[in-house]
C-alpha cells in the first residue's frame, strides 16, 4: 500500500512538473506552426518562411495552393488563394468586362481576413501594369500603375 502511494504520488508529481515546464514553441516559426496546424489540420504539402514580419506557410488544401500569414505570436492574419475571374462576385466581374475590356488578367487573388474578403487584381496590357483592390463591398480601386516594360 505505501508503495502505491510513492508511486502514484511520484506519477502525478511528474505529470505536473513535466506540464508546468513543459516546452512551449522555442520560436516564431515554433508557434505559427502550431497554430497553423491547429487551424489547418487537414493541410497538405506544408512550407513555412518568415517574409516581412510574418510567417507565411504555404499549403495545399481541397487540391488548392493557399497562403496562411501569421504573426510572430501565432496569431492568423489572413489566408490567400489564386482564384479565377469567374470566382469573382458579378459585379465585379462586371466592372473588369465594362472598364478593363484592352487588358488581360495577369493575377488574381482572394485575401480571407477577419475583416472580411478583399481581392486584388493584376491587370495588362501593352502600355501599362495596373493592380485593383476592393474594399469591403464598394467595388475595385486603382491600387497602382506601372509602366510597361517594352524589350
Amino acid at each position: 500500500m505505501k508503495m502505491k502511494k510513492i508511486i502514484l504520488s511520484t506519477v502525478i508529481l511528474l505529470a505536473l512538473f513535466s506540464s508546468a515546464f513543459a516546452a512551449g514553441p522555442d520560436n516564431i516559426t515554433d508557434r505559427a506552426s502550431a497554430s497553423f496546424h491547429r487551424d489547418f489540420h487537414k493541410a497538405a504539402q506544408i512550407r513555412s518562411e518568415v517574409i516581412n514580419q510574418h510567417v507565411r506557410v504555404t499549403f495545399s488544401q481541397d487540391n488548392e495552393t493557399k497562403y496562411a500569414y501569421y504573426d510572430f505570436q501565432g496569431n492568423l492574419v489572413g489566408v490567400v488563394q489564386h482564384i479565377l475571374t469567374s470566382s469573382l462576385p458579378e459585379d465585379l466581374q462586371e466592372y473588369i468586362g465594362k472598364h478593363y475590356s484592352n487588358y488581360w488578367v495577369t493575377e488574381l487573388f482572394q485575401v480571407s481576413t477577419d475583416d472580411g474578403v478583399y481581392y486584388y487584381l493584376q491587370l495588362t496590357n501593352a502600355d501599362e501594369n495596373i493592380v485593383l483592390s476592393t474594399e469591403g463591398s464598394n467595388g475595385w480601386h486603382l491600387y497602382m500603375t506601372a509602366k510597361t516594360k517594352n524589350f
